[in-house]
């Protein structure tokens, strides 16, 4: 016995529910500021330049007695 699915939606479900993902995901690296379609090697050294040590300009305090 033949189990008939039809198969229309479940590849209209799937296609909506890969679109949303690529969607979301192209909208959180716009929102970070990043170009989501840049080659990886070139993510890795935008993120590495990025992400400098942020130096305090506040005056290091010395403990006073």
């Amino acid at each position: 016995m033949r189990i008939l699915v039809p198969w229309k939606p479940v590849v209209l479900a799937w296609g909506l529910l890969s679109a949303m993902i690529f969607l979301g995901f192209v909208a959180s690296s716009l929102r970070e500021g990043k170009d989501p379609f840049a080659p990886s090697a070139m993510k890795a050294g935008v993120t590495q330049t990025a992400q400098q040590p942020n130096h305090s300009h506040k005056a290091a305090r010395t403990p006073t007695r």
